[in-house]
Parts: structure tokens; C-alpha cells; sequence
């Protein structure tokens, strides 16, 4: 198996661009890499004021033997753990969930799972309808009092996550709940989680810390995101070496983003290149994230990570979230005959895991002969490779990142290079650039406060009058 990641182009389409705009973007690149190489020997406290502590997430050894310990005790205590968050509080574990965990895994036996909790999500709405419905399977269960409720919210002000918080409190109806609710948060009285720990200390007498200079969308590989991770280690698995494999991968994308810009296995730098210069030499608005593998969670995690740091001034594409080949059989066909304001970003992987081979000598029908004795990896694999054909074929800009195997170390491996994709495209953009000395557009998401204070103004009147 390759023990890297690879970047490929439609060559015939990329290379259309003008030379001088080609230049123009590499010049531009070869200035933005000599910015970050600085920032390689700046001290964290200024890689926090600019809000991009996220990059040394995986040298914070304090907060990752914390994370280890407090999950190899919690493991023990609880049955189920409940992840309340929304957005970047909770959206790395369900990647991690969606990818590394038993597809099953709440219907196994505690030791079919290794020892691991159940897990659920919640946090992320208003809608009562799935919380009701949590609750009620818990209590019915006698579940309720054997659940660890991990709160993630840096601020503690997160409405749709402390409003569930408050019903989660009133349901235990236990002098001691506090004990049932870990809190990730910041470190500071500013947080009011941190405020309430203080008060009566929540499980563990402890909290997770969501560190300075550490975005929501950008915190997969802080507390935020590992110690889901560490929780659900299955069979064969620790707390410590699923951290330790998160890491590995992590640092083998840090390694990589210190290259020449223009290395071969430096793709961030390719990748936000690429699509670069479709957005601002070719004018397309949409990227589509076409996973292709049985999972949505990623590219969920992806279209949050690209559109809330890149989507500024006026700029920055959409991220249309496919899988394949599920979507060949719903978008396909609006990207090939639909407007060409697309380019499409394949992930392939070569190892999904274990495989399926389909039986030969069936008798089904004379039509399915050729199936049989394919592997269904085989079939993906020419699923993918027919796709992308295709829109190359018929003028569909696109390209491919190529795992090598659907695992622990490559799938954040993949997720750091996609951060780092994220910061080098936001300074082709300039959004580092004339923000009053304050921090890197790419980092902030101000233009989420007027949709809060326009709810805040609705919760004093009827809302259906």
C-alpha cells in the first residue's frame, strides 16, 4: 500500500488557463509560502492572536494525555456518551464516527464494540423531534443515569446547545447531574460553561479546553475532536492509540505543508492552486465535493470548513456535498447538460476496508455474468474512474485526491491537508490582507451575528403571528 496521499488533474482542461494567469498564481503562491514558513518559528501566543494555533493541535501533549486519561476513565464510568454541539463543535466526531466506527455500532454487544459507549448526537437544532425521542429511548432503558452528555461550545452561549443542555438537566432531575455532563469549552470566565464548572464541577472535576486561537471548524484535532475519537476505541483499540494514529497522520500533513510550495507532495498548495484559478480566471461558483465512498459526513464537515472561511468579500465558491456513486444518480446529470459553473473534487480511495466479492455462476441472468467475481472495492474503483471520464469527456473540470486506505492516520491526514488547502486559498484571496490588523478574514464568520440577533428579537413575541 502507498503510504501517501496523491493529487491528479484533468491535464487537457487545467492547462487551458493563460500562462500569465498561471504566473500570476504561482508568484502569488511562492510569496504565501514564504509567510507560513515564517510563522513556522513564531511563538504559539502569536500563532493564537491570529487565530491559527489550529496548525500545532497536534504537538499540545498536555491537552492530548489529558484527552487519553479522562476517555480511558470515562469508558468506564458510562454507557452511553450523547455529543451535544453543532457546526464545528460537533461535526469532526461525526466524521470520526462515520468513518471508524462499526456502521452498526449502537446495536452491538459493549464487548462487539470493544468496550466503547453508545453514541448519539444532539445539540444541533431546535426541533424537538429527535431530542424527545433520545430521551425517552434512554430513560426507557434506564440508560439516562449511565450517560456521559459531552457539551462543546467555546463560549457556553451557544443557544441551540445550551437550550438542549437545560433540557438535559431538567431530565436527569438529579441533584448530582452535573456529574453526567462533561464540558468542552474555553478556559476563561468569559465561557459560561466555565462559569458553571466553577460552581459545581462537572464529571471528572475537570474540563476540555477548546484552546485560544483554535476556530470551531478548525478544532477536529483539539479536545473537541479527539476525545470523541479516544471514547469509541474499538476492538483492538485504545484510547492512546487512536490518538496516536490521529497524530501520526496529522504531523505526516504538517511535514508536507513545509515542503517547497511547489513539491509534489505538498497539495495543499496544488489543490488550492487548482482551484484557484477555476474561481477567479474561469468564474466557477460551485465545487463539488464528490466523496466516493458510502459516506456523507466528510464532505459535510468540508462544505462548513470551505464556505465559512473562504466565502468573504463577495467571493469564495459554494461546496455541493455528493457521494459516489450514490449522486450519479441525482446530480450527475445537472453537472454534465446543467450550467458550467462546476469543477468537481474526487475522493478516491484505494482500501475501504473489508471487502465483498460477488459469487459467480448464479444462474441469475445472462446479463449479470459479467459481476460475477468483482470485488465491490473493484467495482467502486471503475465507478469512480467512469465518472470521472466522463465529465473530462465532456469538459468537466476535475480532479482527484487519492487515499490509500479509509483509516484512522489517512482520514485526518486528509482533513489536516484540506485545512491547510483552506488557509493557503484564503490568502490567494487576500483575505489576510486589510482587516484593521485583526485576524485572517479566512478565520472569523461574522456575517453569522445578524441572523442571532434578528432570533434573539423573535423570542420575546410569537413567532407564528
Amino acid at each position: 500500500m502507498d503510504s501517501k496521499l496523491h493529487f491528479g488533474v484533468d491535464n487537457e482542461i487545467a492547462g487551458a488557463f493563460p500562462q500569465k494567469a498561471r504566473q500570476k498564481v504561482d508568484t502569488a503562491l511562492q510569496g504565501i509560502h514564504l509567510l507560513f514558513q515564517d510563522e513556522a518559528e513564531a511563538p504559539l501566543a502569536e500563532l493564537e492572536r491570529g487565530l491559527r494555533a489550529w496548525t500545532r493541535s497536534h504537538l499540545q501533549a498536555e491537552d492530548i494525555a489529558h484527552v487519553a486519561a479522562l476517555a480511558t476513565r470515562a469508558r468506564e464510568a458510562f454507557s452511553v456518551l450523547v455529543t451535544i454541539g453543532v457546526g464545528g463543535s460537533d461535526l469532526s466526531a461525526r466524521v470520526f464516527h462515520d468513518s471508524f466506527n462499526h456502521p452498526y455500532h449502537n446495536l452491538l454487544s459493549v464487548k462487539e464494540r470493544g468496550g466503547a459507549p453508545e453514541v448519539y448526537f444532539t445539540g444541533d437544532t431546535f426541533d424537538p423531534h429527535r431530542l424527545v425521542g433520545l430521551l425517552e429511548m434512554l430513560k426507557a432503558r434506564n440508560l439516562l443515569h449511565k450517560t456521559l452528555f459531552n457539551v462543546i461550545s467555546k463560549s457556553g452561549t451557544t443557544t441551540e446547545t445550551m437550550a438542549t443542555l437545560m433540557i438535559v438537566r431538567d431530565a436527569l432531575d438529579d441533584v448530582n447531574w452535573h456529574r453526567h455532563i462533561l464540558a468542552t469549552t474555553g478556559l476563561t470566565a468569559d465561557s459560561v460553561l466555565f462559569r458553571m464548572h466553577k460552581q459545581s464541577p462537572f464529571y471528572g472535576d475537570t474540563l476540555l479546553p477548546v484552546p485560544d486561537g483554535v476556530g470551531g471548524r478548525f478544532s477536529a484535532f483539539s479536545p473537541v475532536g479527539l476525545f470523541f475519537l479516544a471514547m469509541t476505541a474499538g476492538k483492538g483499540e485504545t484510547p492512546n492509540t487512536r490518538i496516536r494514529a490521529a497524530v501520526e497522520g496529522v504531523s505526516q500533513a504538517h511535514e508536507a505543508f513545509n515542503l517547497a510550495y511547489n513539491h509534489q507532495d505538498n497539495i495543499a498548495y496544488q489543490l488550492a492552486r487548482w482551484i484557484h484559478l477555476f474561481e477567479e480566471v474561469d468564474g466557477k461558483g460551485n465545487i463539488v465535493f464528490y466523496n466516493y465512498a458510502d459516506s456523507s459526513c466528510l464532505g459535510e464537515w468540508f462544505v462548513q470548513l470551505y464556505t465559512e472561511s473562504i466565502q468573504e468579500r463577495g467571493g469564495g465558491a459554494n461546496v455541493i456535498n455528493a457521494k459516489g456513486p450514490t449522486s450519479n444518480h441525482s446530480i450527475l446529470n445537472g453537472i454534465i447538460a446543467g450550467p458550467r459553473d462546476k469543477v468537481v473534487l474526487f475522493l478516491h480511495w484505494e482500501e475501504l476496508g473489508p471487502d465483498l466479492v460477488l459469487p459467480t455462476e448464479t444462474g441469475m441472468d445472462s446479463k449479470l455474468i459479467e459481476f460475477e467475481g468483482l470485488s465491490m472495492t473493484h467495482m467502486q474503483t471503475a465507478s469512480y474512474r467512469g465518472t470521472a471520464l466522463d465529465f473530462s469527456e465532456n469538459g468537466v473540470p476535475n480532479a482527484t485526491l487519492t487515499v490509500p486506505k479509509r483509516n484512522i492516520q489517512f482520514v485526518c491526514r486528509l482533513m489536516r491537508l484540506l485545512m491547510d488547502t483552506i488557509a493557503v486559498k484564503g490568502r490567494l484571496q487576500g483575505l489576510h490582507l486589510d482587516n484593521n490588523g485583526g485576524s485572517e478574514l479566512t478565520y472569523l464568520q461574522d456575517g453569522v451575528e445578524g441572523y442571532k440577533r434578528n432570533f434573539r428579537s423573535f423570542l420575546g413575541s410569537s413567532v407564528n403571528s
